[in-house]
């Protein structure tokens, strides 16, 4: 049977010369010539049984080349040492076998023969769907790999937690031997898990090629592409190596190269999302990368890396680029003193707990909202108000601020956000962006200095005297810095982005 692909007849012709050109070519020195079948594993099994279908017009990739198999499910490409091997799966398709499923995809090193067969399984493609944008989970032992499991794993393994978990690398911090554990635990989620590998994920003992050496075994390739939904998935590696244990936010030519043949299969209408570990922000190379999206229009860029949250807006002629910088569940780096269950506060810096963020897809488009790990949903920003809590005396950074002040700390704001106020449900009131440090984080920052922090047993903190990206300020007019009252916020965005909160406030009587 034939699979109804998406793509015109002319695409595939051109995409089919191109690529049989490709071929043509003489193999690099260490590569392969790798055949297979691409099928449809109706009973899961992983094996292709007489009556399941061959899938035809599945683009099937190295990395940088994609050859689209024919009408009898076949493919045939080179492949190098130290790259993986990998199906660009469609949007009623995943791979049959386990949860995690980049780690189906094979590097070099593990084909037999110069063969390999690749089992997906259909699914229903939704228009709506969810994705958890998990950062930097960077656990350095079994009690940090606890840590994750006892505070993230109950929100994710909830069954409408979303469709979709995508770990933006970091996923230990160094010591790879948790891989194997890790993806156990990610094979417990009940939803498909897609990995990015992060700088602490790597070899990095090892020649540049064979950095990713651990990280391909477990996790399988570290570059990939994946459709769900109106939405095109496209994973990179941007970690470059620097030195013996350095590194800088680079994309190889092989990836850009990868890119710019993938982008020629997906349909103009389609969203595409990004995802990489070092932000796009902060990656040498992005030019070249948005060269190549020119006539995309609107992009959706998602990274981790930075332990604090940061939302970046750029691009070029015929492009806009919005980058998610989604923070890290560890916090900063599971430090910080301890809750009443043993669990490091890690507050980070900016002034966001530990958090992960969910993304509501319809077709192609979306929204945004930052999930504080163990907090209530509702719970998406923080509301201080000076001249009630005694210790803003005390903080460097606050006790000159004048009391009857709100600072509100938006998780996931930026400088494109909208803050609105409004107090007794009366009328709401725009408040000011300020560069201004998070009261918690200040809090901290001073107890860390009057070495009141760390107390026994627990580790710094080692938050810095930075204003945040995410404050915003507003005066309480009077009578409203008097008696009780309740306070409402409201944040949202022209990208997807939006929180609520809400408190109740008392000074003294009137």
């Amino acid at each position: 049977m034939k699979r109804n692909i998406h793509f015109t007849q002319s695409s595939v012709r051109h995409a089919c010369l191109f690529f049989v050109l490709l071929l043509l070519q003489a193999l690099p020195v260490g590569a392969q010539t790798v055949t297979g079948t691409v099928f449809a594993d109706a009973n899961g099994n992983g094996i292709k049984d007489k009556r399941e279908a061959v899938l035809a017009g599945i683009p099937v990739s190295n990395g940088r080349d994609i050859v689209l198999t024919d009408a009898q499910g076949r493919y045939r490409i080179a492949l190098e040492e130290g790259y993986s091997l990998f199906p660009i799966l469609p949007a009623d398709y995943t791979m049959s076998g386990g949860r995690v499923v980049n780690a189906a995809f094979v590097s070099a090193e593990k084909i037999k023969k110069g063969q390999h067969h690749f089992a997906l399984k259909p699914k229903a493609a939704k228009r709506k769907f969810r994705l958890n944008a998990v950062g930097d989970v960077q656990v350095s032992n079994h009690q940090e790999l606890d840590y994750a499991a006892r505070t993230l794993w109950p929100e994710l393994l909830a069954t409408d937690s979303a469709d979709i978990n995508l770990f933006l690398g970091d996923l230990v911090n160094n010591n790879l031997s948790l891989y194997t554990q890790l993806r156990q635990m990610m094979e417990m989620l009940p939803s498909q898990t897609f990995t990015v590998l992060g700088n602490h994920d790597r070899d990095a003992d090892s020649v540049p090629r064979k950095q990713t050496r651990s990280y391909n075994d477990v996790f399988g390739s570290d570059v990939y592409a994946f459709n769900e939904g109106q939405v095109h998935f496209i994973v990179l590696n941007n970690v470059y190596p620097d030195g013996a244990r350095g590194y800088h936010g680079r994309l190889t030519k092989e990836q850009l190269a990868f890119v710019e043949n993938d982008l020629r299969l997906v349909p103009d209408n389609r969203l595409i999302c990004l995802s990489m570990h070092i932000p796009l922000a902060m990656t040498r190379n992005r030019s070249e990368l948005l060269s190549l999206l020119k006539g995309r229009k609107e992009v959706l860029a998602i990274t981790g890396h930075l332990h604090r949250v940061m939302r970046f807006i750029y691009g070029e002629p015929d492009v806009n680029v919005h980058e998610l910088g989604a923070g890290a569940t560890c916090g900063f780096w599971w430090v910080g003193e301890r809750d009443w269950e043993g669990i490091p506060s890690a507050l980070q810096q900016g002034g966001t707990p530990r958090n992960y963020f969910v993304v509501d897809f319809t077709d192609n488009t979306y929204r945004l909202r930052c999930k504080a790990v163990g907090l209530d949903e509702r719970r998406q920003m923080n509301i201080h108000i000076t001249g009630i809590d005694t210790l803003d005396t005390h903080l460097s950074d606050l006790r000159d601020i004048p009391s009857g002040r709100a600072i509100i700390t938006v998780w996931g704001g930026c400088l494109a956000t909208q803050v609105r106020v409004r107090i007794d449900n009366g009328a709401w009131q725009e408040a000011e962006k300020v560069d201004l440090i998070d009261p918690n984080v200040a809090r901290m920052r001073e107890m860390n200095h009057l070495k009141s922090y760390p107390t026994r047993f627990n580790r710094i903190d080692p938050l810095r005297r930075q204003p945040s990206p995410q404050v915003w300020i507003l005066p309480l007019p009077a009578p409203f810095d008097k008696g009780a009252h309740r306070i409402e916020v409201e944040a949202s965005d022209a990208y997807g982005f939006s929180a609520h909160g809400q408190r109740a406030y008392c000074f003294s009587a009137p």
